[in-house]
């Protein structure tokens, strides 16, 4: 079976040399190219990207984001298609637990924010792995939820995760997300308005 994690990488390389380094992305204020320099950071300065979550890092991030606005948008997706051999996000096993949904996710934030686009068709194999990254983003949102959720991929099966909703209103709180396996975890990862789901 294919590595859907690097495939999806250099899918989202030619998406992102296509669309161009000012396009706009799904993740709000960024273009391309800040959404390649995220992929860099997160990948070749693990204690920079600390800083998109912790304050006392931010320093470390501002830097390195400054250091690579000025190369190229040529070679800075040189640097997202081929990680350093030394991160563990290029060994086997580690690259598809860590990189899957990651790249899968931020190459649909590219190609959903043309102003046309239509919903891509993965191969059996593909939407199999996805389902596996969709059972693993269920558990945080679910975490975060009223109640409990469910996940249904028709042809994949069904999950559920969280706490069940007590007293007289019986199931209040709790929904129900069915779509392609692509579509829920677009969901889940933070894409509502964008993910084409049908959710009860």
């Amino acid at each position: 079976m294919s590595n859907l994690a690097r495939t999806e990488r250099l899918r989202l390389v030619d998406a992102a040399r296509r669309a161009g380094e000012d396009a706009p992305t799904l993740c709000e204020g960024w273009t391309t190219r800040d959404l390649a320099t995220h992929l860099v950071i997160r990948e070749r300065h693990p204690a920079a990207a600390l800083g998109i979550f912790l304050p006392a890092f931010e320093s470390r991030r501002e830097d390195q984001e400054r250091a690579y606005a000025a190369m190229p948008y040529a070679q800075l997706l040189g640097l997202v298609a081929s990680p350093p051999r030394w991160t563990p996000g290029g060994w086997p096993g580690v690259e598809s637990v860590m990189n899957t949904s990651e790249y899968l996710v931020h190459h649909e934030d590219i190609r959903r924010a043309a102003i046309e686009w239509i919903p891509r068709r993965l191969s059996l194999q593909e939407n199999r792995a996805v389902w596996a990254q969709c059972r693993i983003a269920l558990l945080p949102f679910a975490a975060k939820a009223e109640g409990r959720v469910s996940i249904v991929g028709p042809g994949y099966g069904q999950r559920s995760a969280g706490r069940r909703s007590g007293g007289a209103n019986g199931a209040a709180g709790e929904i129900t997300i069915t779509g392609e396996p692509v579509e829920i975890l677009l969901y889940l990862m933070g894409r509502q308005k964008h993910a084409l789901v049908d959710v009860k």
